[in-house]
């Protein structure tokens, strides 16, 4: 196949979308498939774009007219580059109808890849031009790829074809998460030795439920009090967030971290007793924006580690309840505290949830096991 990927948001970039297209281009490329990249220019994107097998065309975002010039740039390289498949990155409107475009002249068909957010932010939380892109671009789909079964309905509830949407959840690298067997070594490296480790990892934006674990956590320590709390990411929410720590007078016990490099993030999910992201929907009007899958709980079971998510959105793909983590209500604070416990004071139980998690990783998640579903995907829509 010869495959043209645009995507607005790409490596260096950081983020979940970001993470799940490059590794979908890598693992095409890697099975012989001829990948082409349009996305934005970023900081350190030449330097990027070196390493690379696959060819990535960058462009300068113009608030003026970019709608346009993003059109014939896909219509362009599309031509130019003979190709046979079209992949949208991520839900979009104007932007996108060099798709529609080149489906209708050209017969070059397309397919979308549909987080949650992206859908529901287009459809109903832009402009009215945005809105009527967007039921253009998605009537005019090949197929569509949803990274959960909450965003299959989500794609559902607006008369797309159930036939034509195909599930598949982002996945990791085994081989670069994994369990480490010198814990003790990496804590001192890190200086948070002695504590029971609870971990997040995520933008520090409201429906992520930083707070909400926050508020659970004088619960937690009354049963272990050598608890910290660790969180990594930065955010919109970060001064409140930190203001609320300080009221609580919970300054021993929880530490905002920031940004930090791949290595460092990776001897975190080792050092760590049990993650934790209580995501939750938030609904404004017609736009519900949830947490499409999540990564992170991904990342997490990987290194073999038990995981705690919020019951919302398609975190239920992500974390089996009672196999590889725990689900929790995300706005109940008690039971926010009580499933921290009950995971904390059982080392054996944790250590049975984490076990599991890196065998479905293993058998399901690994971006290899994944790229392979995408490329049959892809592979059937062009016969």
């Amino acid at each position: 196949m010869n495959v043209l990927v645009f995507s607005s948001g790409f490596p260096p970039l950081k983020g979940g979308i970001e993470i799940f297209v490059y590794n979908i281009c890598r693992q095409l490329t890697n099975r012989g498939h001829r990948v082409r990249v349009l996305t934005q220019s970023s900081n350190g994107d030449r330097e990027f774009d070196r390493h690379q097998r696959f060819m990535v065309h960058r462009y300068k975002y113009s608030l003026i007219f970019s709608s346009i010039s993003t059109m014939f740039k896909i219509f362009c390289l599309l031509i130019k580059e003979k190709t046979d498949l079209l992949f949208f990155a991520h839900f979009g409107s104007t932007h996108m109808l060099g798709g529609v475009l080149a489906k209708k002249i050209l017969g070059i068909p397309y397919v979308i890849l549909v987080h949650g957010s992206d859908f529901n932010a287009y459809l109903h939380g832009f402009t009215r031009i945005d809105r009527l892109a967007s039921i253009s671009v998605l009537r005019n789909a090949k197929t569509i790829i949803v990274n959960s079964s909450a965003t299959k309905s989500l794609v559902e509830s607006h008369r797309y074809p159930s036939s034509r949407i195909h599930i598949v959840n982002p996945g990791t690298d085994i081989e670069q998460f994994m369990p480490c067997t010198d814990i003790d070594s990496i804590r001192k490296q890190l200086d948070i030795t002695n504590k029971s480790l609870l971990l997040s990892v995520s933008r520090l934006v409201r429906r992520k439920g930083h707070e909400n674990v926050i508020r659970a956590l004088p619960k937690v320590i009354d049963k272990i009090p050598d608890l910290l709390y660790i969180i990594l990411g930065k955010g919109e929410e970060e001064a409140r967030l930190k203001a609320l720590v300080q009221d609580m007078k919970l300054d021993s016990h929880v530490k905002f971290v920031g940004y930090v490099s791949e290595k460092e993030k990776l001897y975190y999910y080792q050092s760590c007793d049990a993650f934790i992201m209580t995501s939750f929907e938030i609904r404004e009007r017609d736009m519900n924006d949830y947490e499409g899958f999540g990564i992170v709980y991904v990342e997490a079971n990987a290194c073999g580690k038990p995981v705690i998510g919020g019951k919302s959105g398609g975190i239920e793909d992500a974390v089996i309840d009672g196999y590889n983590g725990l689900l929790v209500n995300p706005k109940n604070i008690n039971e926010i505290a009580e499933t921290i416990i009950r995971i904390l004071a059982n080392k054996e139980y944790a250590l049975r949830l984490g076990e599991n998690g890196r065998k479905r990783v293993k058998e399901k998640l690994d971006w290899k096991v994944v790229g392979g579903k995408v490329e049959s995907i892809l592979q059937m829509k062009l016969h």
